[in-house]
């Protein structure tokens, strides 16, 4: 029977590792990888195989299977979980007999993104080259899937990573869609010249002036995504408004 260990690397901010962990708590190794400020909040007594280290930066990252001990290595980001299908598929994997299974394979990974599954990730392509033999090198930047080395792995046959890290996306979006629905309701009855080119006509307008408000580099994504948001809900708005007012009309020219 083969070993198999985990690798997470986790940065400041990242929510998700308890989750994460929880994810591979079966695993025979595990090793968290914390890199720059701040240190993760583990309650390292749940996770009897756990080691962690601090690494000042990404450049320190090197190649961390070596020193894990284990026959296979898992790579996780701290806001990735191995889901239940991939589970079952790694724990089948270590009752195989070394001679009949690759080096490496390549692994799908899906974000959860306003409620549902979404192919790809925020944090690299899909797949990537995620898990390793322990005698197999791997690159420097594992998450990395352009590599020569990563197209020539094998697809894993079964299951996925799930990549939690817009899931917070979700609260914000149903707000907009609440908002959107007032704000249509409001507009019912009332000339304000909403047509389809307008909509997105005010939409772009909404953008940029908050794309210039909040500092087109100082805020970066944050502004950026704020823009997109706030343009998202106005266009949104107008769309819903001149739905309800089309159906409205049909239904005098029916009458």
């Amino acid at each position: 029977m083969s070993t198999l260990g985990v690798v997470i690397l986790s940065l400041r901010g990242m929510k998700h590792l308890p989750q994460s962990l929880e994810s591979v708590k079966w695993a025979d190794a595990i090793t968290v990888l914390h890199a720059g400020a701040g240190e993760p909040s583990i309650e390292e007594h749940y996770f009897p195989s756990l080691r962690r280290r601090k690494i000042a930066s990404l450049r320190e990252l090197g190649d961390p299977s070596w020193e894990i001990g284990t026959d296979w290595v898992l790579h996780l980001w701290g806001e990735e979980r191995v889901e239940e299908e991939l589970g079952e598929e790694l724990r089948a994997l270590r009752q195989r007999e070394s001679s009949q299974v690759p080096m490496s394979y390549r692994i799908p990974i899906r974000s959860h993104l306003l409620g549902r599954w979404v192919k790809g990730s925020l944090l690299g392509p899909s797949p990537a080259l995620r898990l390793s033999r322990r005698v197999e090198h791997l690159p420097s930047g594992w998450w990395d899937s352009t590599t020569e080395k990563s197209r020539e792995a094998p697809l894993l046959p079964h299951g996925w990573i799930g990549d939690y890290t817009a899931t917070e996306l979700n609260d914000g979006i149903d707000r907009l869609q609440s908002v959107s629905e007032l704000w249509a309701e409001e507009f019912q009855g009332k000339d304000h010249g909403l047509n389809p080119k307008a909509a997105v006509l005010r939409s772009f307008q909404v953008f940029v002036k908050m794309l210039l408000m909040n500092g087109i580099i100082m805020n970066g994504f944050a502004g950026l995504t704020l823009s997109t948001l706030a343009a998202y809900l106005v266009l949104l708005t107008g769309a819903r408004a001149w739905e309800a007012s089309n159906a409205r009309a049909k239904i005098k020219s029916v009458g």
